[in-house]
């Protein structure tokens, strides 16, 4: 059988005019009637396919299905079920779906976003490089919290396998710089000059909401704050920078030392590019 006249009827399709119609190859075509998704009307002796308008209708539809996520195998159960209950489930499956690849994405997009805003500011410091001591308030602030301990490597406590298998742990998601808090000025200090481990705590923003015995919130208060740009075990002059304009201007330090990494080991390996915002908690004498 080589023409549509020995059936009778002039509005059947080869597979070949229907892949150019429906603008799907003839490859798809062959595996939608193995599905049983869109088989033809007649197949010939020859073993021609060919194709009735109704049926190449099923073209749009199978497209719009997997625009929306649904497999194959999901369409094809659609297409043969009995009632409306199962492509209701199918379509309340799929908005589940939808919805969690949503929040995915909104919590990827805050990680960009915040992430490219550090790199403006790494930027910015990276040209003016300022050597200035500023005062500023700082609110309050809940951020994830991981009691830790410096052991003398910045790469070790910056990008810290500990805290990342605790954010997997709490299945949580980060964003933002890290930050570091000592106990002391004379420990971060120390730990710049010498490598001197002491306690720390480790500190992010979190992207979901955190649990209180994770979180910890740091107080809304001033700060005297500069940048050092370089590596970090060379921050000892901007403590010294810090320290001299609290003497010389009348602030009391608070007692706790904070290192918030702007740029750093994740962003980069080379030191030269590294730039870390120092704040000492402070108050009036």
């Amino acid at each position: 059988m080589t023409s549509h006249k020995k059936f009778g009827r002039d509005d059947l399709y080869q597979i070949g005019e229907v892949s150019k119609i429906g603008g799907i190859s003839q490859r798809t075509l062959r595996h939608y009637d193995e599905l049983g998704l869109m088989r033809p009307d007649v197949v010939g002796d020859n073993g021609y396919r060919y194709y009735s308008r109704e049926t190449m209708l099923k073209i749009p539809v199978i497209h719009y299905l997997k625009m929306m996520g649904f497999s194959l195998d999901e369409i094809a159960t659609m297409q043969q079920h009995s009632d409306l209950q199962e492509a209701k489930r199918l379509f309340a499956q799929h908005l589940d779906i939808c919805d969690e690849e949503a929040r995915a994405l909104a919590e990827r997009r805050r990680a960009i976003v915040d992430w490219n805003n550090l790199m403006d500011e790494a930027n910015t410091v990276l040209q003016v490089r300022p050597t200035d001591v500023s005062v500023k308030y700082s609110p309050p602030h809940e951020l994830l919290c991981l009691p830790s301990r410096f052991t003398g490597s910045f790469a070790e406590s910056i990008v810290s396998l500990d805290f990342a298998a605790y954010v997997s742990a709490i299945d949580n998601a980060i964003t933002g710089p890290v930050i570091m808090e000592f106990p002391t000025v004379d420990d971060a200090k120390a730990a710049a000059s010498d490598g001197r481990e002491c306690d720390v705590r480790l500190l992010q923003k979190a992207i979901r909401p955190l649990k209180p015995e994770n979180a910890w919130t740091s107080p809304g208060q001033m700060y005297l704050t500069t940048y050092h740009v370089g590596a970090f075990e060379e921050m000892s002059s901007a403590f010294d920078r810090l320290l001299e304009y609290a003497r010389d201007n009348g602030y009391k330090l608070s007692g706790t030392a904070i290192e918030r990494f702007v740029s750093d080991y994740w962003t980069t390996n080379n030191p030269e590019l590294f730039v870390t915002e120092i704040l000492l908690p402070t108050e009036t004498e």
